[in-house]
């Protein structure tokens, strides 16, 4: 999506989160979907969808995974497209200044996938999480979540229970169990995420 297309009133995002928003339209039209169809088959808002196209708003990754379903492909799609194949050693490797990175939720919380292009189980990610941020809609179903707090302080709350993480700690847990992380602090904190859900049994 080029600025020129772009209303004054949207806010100035990076091209790979405008990509988001544009890969989404370009699917649905694809597919000759509506708006109120696809959000229908997707189980979430016409609004939500109208404004992702848009890059209003910021999906979360459970609502990507959700979208994603619904259209039959990788959940990386939405960041890179579809996929190219990269001869011989390269295919499996992610270099770094070739990270996609994109922001979910209302919190502006940052993630820089880490795992290479392909439809891979397991996916990894460094999630920056600002200041009096906590996650919102995460992902739940079969598998397993993991990571490793790199920077700053983090609270993770999985069911009713709750520690705080300093860098170096490590954590992991089964996926199916209500979770989220809370960055209580005044600085910006970073952590390794790592995720194994099995994306057609998620809620």
């Amino acid at each position: 999506m080029t600025q020129s297309n772009l209303k004054t009133a949207e806010p100035d995002v990076s091209s790979l989160e405008a990509d988001i928003g544009l890969r989404l339209k370009k699917m649905r039209k694809a597919r000759n979907l509506t708006i109120s169809e696809l959000a229908a088959l997707a189980g979430v808002s016409a609004g939500t969808i109208s404004q992702i196209e848009r890059n209003l708003t910021n999906p979360t990754i459970r609502m990507l995974e959700q979208l994603r379903q619904v259209f039959n492909v990788p959940l990386t799609f939405f960041l890179e497209g579809e996929e190219v194949q990269t001869p011989g050693i390269e295919h499996y490797i992610r270099r770094e200044n070739d990270r996609p990175h994109f922001h979910v939720g209302k919190g502006k919380i940052a993630k820089s996938l880490l795992s290479p292009p392909g439809d891979y189980d397991i996916k990894f990610m460094i999630i920056d999480v600002p200041a009096g941020t906590r996650s919102e809609q995460m992902l739940i179903g079969d598998g397993e979540k993991a990571g490793l707090l790199l920077n700053g302080e983090l609270t993770l709350e999985i069911e009713d229970d709750h520690a705080v993480l300093y860098p170096g700690d490590s954590f992991q847990f089964k996926s199916n169990l209500l979770h989220n992380v809370f960055n209580h602090t005044l600085l910006e904190s970073r952590v390794l995420w790592i995720m194994l859900v099995q994306p057609d049994k998620h809620l």
